[in-house]
């Protein structure tokens, strides 16, 4: 991190000041010397001469007194001090903007310095990120708090190629667009992919990368669904984000459901409560939707307990009428905030969510939230006896500082967040602070990413690389070398030595260079990892990333199943059981991106278009429909677990 040395700043009071003190003087000194030589006083003239003072104009070397010696030298210490600054301030930013030209390497330049944008600035620093700023508001409070973190920050118009040139962007690693307004971010991240287009310092292998805040979800789909961000030269990769989902996703995958469930109980429901609804608890809703699919546990229940819970279930069920098929929504309106005398609700609601697993608060207000939170444990212990049995997670929206009046002057290790978490079983999650961080949305990103673009590249390998090296290179046996090529990538797990995915895929294209006698490079250029992940379109690298997320739920799957050790051999025979969970989660997905079904025709051009851009796709089925080779499909996520868990405890 580099240090940063404060500005020395003149107090722009004493401008005006000396300039009164200029004249205060001028005109006593002129008035004494004007009455000493026996001449009339003139006040424009008097004017007039303390201006030349200014311009050191006509100024006589001996001067007549000295209140006039005086009035010179200060008007003359002003003058030079303004040249000074202002000389100064553009030999300064010139040094800096050559400075960071020369020695900034894989920076992150962020766009906006809001309450997202300042999270996210601050929390870089701290680990040590090279970081620069672009903020079009010269007076943001949070200017001066990422310049004392070691920060760079530009007040300039951030559309402009000049100003992508000063934060050296072509040299950069990540640029994040954290605006609240989507048409600026919009436009920005337009100006962005055509500045790195042609400016651009970084290898193919290693793309830019694009994070674009999108607050309206219409905005973040059409992006999503029809940005071509495949370019022909690989300089970028772009990335929606939104708070709100990104939130829900990261509430999911540290207080993943199946954490508290147990299926070996039969006699107790699969079921969580949603208390309270927002964008985050939509959000979350969706993710159980397409992730929350577990063996043996049948369709998660969700207890939506909310004042306006058939207000919102209509929505859900507006909004999203094939959630039927995947989760269990019960709609339990609450009669008030603290779930007092709770017997006005039916006896049936009173047992059923005194047995959920696990219950999770949103809301709008910080003490709204802890107060009922409290008062559903109360609720809990007087149908359990229990203090902390069931899990409460409460996503804080920040709206005050209120959690941390309560934590501060307690004794370290003992606030009051870690009091709840340790005695009352309530976990507390920040909407901005814990979600706006390195972790959440670059280092587990990007982590998530390793898995997601392996499973993309076990795919290739599977399904493309034999067409690719028939049609470019005239490989006669190019599905036998395709075939070993799977073979290998499968037995990794099953060898001596740990690989991560760099490795894997070094040791798969030596081997292809073994094969085909066509050298490492040229191979690198069509075959990589890389590559393949950029030919992909954004619902396609979302599928992915969707997979990747749940290979912890499927290892804990393959546990609970007693398919262990993980082997290709106990995959295949525990498959029957393992795919339908596959398929399931794969629809739910596919229906969340908008997709239908409907049958393909026989012409490629049209079933291209269909699939693309329709979003039209035939496996829409029941996993008992599918032909034995799109069944075999569901098997191949499950085979690459084993190699997908090796990468995952490698990174840990």
């Amino acid at each position: 991190m580099s240090s940063h040395k404060p500005n020395v700043k003149v107090n722009p009071v004493l401008f005006p000041l000396i300039v009164i003190l200029v004249f205060t003087l001028s005109f006593i000194g002129h008035q004494a010397w004007l009455h000493h030589e026996g001449r009339e006083f003139s006040f424009f003239g008097v004017v007039y001469a303390t201006l030349c003072f200014f311009l050191m104009h006509h100024v006589d070397p001996v001067p007549e007194n000295t209140y006039i010696l005086a009035a010179q030298y200060l008007a003359a210490l002003l003058i030079c001090t303004s040249i000074f600054s202002l000389v100064w301030t553009k030999v300064k930013k010139a040094y800096l903007v050559y400075r960071i030209g020369i020695t900034y390497r894989n920076h992150i330049v962020i766009f906006r310095l809001n309450n997202i944008g300042k999270t996210l600035a601050l929390e870089l620093l701290k680990k040590g990120y090279k970081v620069i700023v672009v903020e079009t508001d010269q007076q943001s409070p949070y200017i001066e708090a990422v310049k004392a973190h070691g920060g760079v920050v530009f007040t300039e118009k951030p559309s402009d190629f000049k100003t992508l040139g000063m934060a050296a962007v072509g040299h950069s690693r990540i640029c994040i667009l954290t605006s609240n307004r989507d048409e600026i971010n919009i436009e920005i991240a337009g100006n962005l992919s055509n500045y790195l287009l042609k400016h651009s310092h970084k290898s193919k292998s290693e793309a830019h990368k694009i994070m674009v805040h999108i607050n309206n979800p219409a905005n973040e789909n059409i992006l999503k669904d029809y940005f071509d961000i495949h370019n022909e030269d690989d300089h970028y990769d772009l990335e929606t984000f939104n708070v709100y989902e990104s939130a829900a996703k990261k509430i999911y995958d540290t207080y993943t459901p199946y954490k508290y469930i147990n299926p070996s109980d039969k006699e107790s429901e699969n079921a969580i409560a949603v208390v309270g609804f927002n964008d985050v608890a939509e959000s979350f809703i969706v993710e159980n939707m397409i992730l929350s699919q577990y063996p043996d546990t049948g369709k998660l229940k969700i207890y939506m307990a909310d004042e306006k819970a058939d207000e919102h279930f209509n929505y859900l069920n507006y909004k999203y009428p094939y959630f039927h098929e995947f989760i269990e929504i019960i709609p339990v309106k609450l009669l008030n905030g603290t779930f007092f005398a709770n017997f006005t609700w039916s006896k049936t609601h009173i047992e059923k969510m005194s047995k959920i697993k696990a219950a999770y608060f949103f809301g709008p207000k910080d003490a709204d939230l802890i107060t009922a939170a409290a008062s559903f444990r109360q609720f809990l212990y007087t149908q359990t006896l229990s203090i902390t049995q069931v899990p409460i997670i409460v996503c804080l929206p920040e709206d005050t500082g209120v959690i941390d009046l309560l934590d501060s002057n307690r004794q370290s290790g003992y606030t009051v967040s870690q009091a709840f978490s340790s005695k009352l079983g309530i976990q507390t999650y920040r909407l901005i602070t814990n979600t706006c961080t390195a972790e959440g949305l670059i280092e587990e990103s990007e982590f998530t990413h390793k898995l997601s673009k392996m499973i993309n590249f076990f795919y290739a390998i599977k399904y493309e690389f034999a067409s690719l090296l028939e049609s470019n290179y005239n490989i006669k046996n190019a599905t036998a070398i395709a075939d070993k090529l799977e073979n290998e990538l499968l037995s990794f797990p099953e060898g001596n030595k740990p690989m991560n995915e760099r490795e894997m895929e070094k040791h798969l294209l030596l081997m292809l260079e073994k094969d085909t006698n066509i050298s490492y490079d040229e191979l690198y250029k069509y075959f990589s990892i890389e590559k393949h992940w950029h030919q992909l379109s954004y619902r396609k690298k979302d599928s992915n990333r969707y997979a990747a997320r749940q290979v912890a739920m499927k290892v804990h799957a393959f546990k609970y199943l007693g398919c262990w050790p993980m082997t290709k051999e106990n995959i295949t025979k525990f498959f029957p059981k393992l795919a339908p969970i596959e398929h399931t989660r794969w629809c739910a997905e596919k229906m969340v991106f908008n997709f239908k079904y409907g049958p393909y025709p026989a012409d490629k051009t049209e079933k291209l278009l269909l699939k693309e851009v329709l979003k039209i796709h035939d496996q829409l089925v029941p996993y008992e429909r599918l032909s034995d080779h799109d069944q075999e499909k569901d098997l191949n996520i499950f085979l690459m677990v084993p190699i997908l868990n090796m990468i995952k405890s490698i990174a840990e």
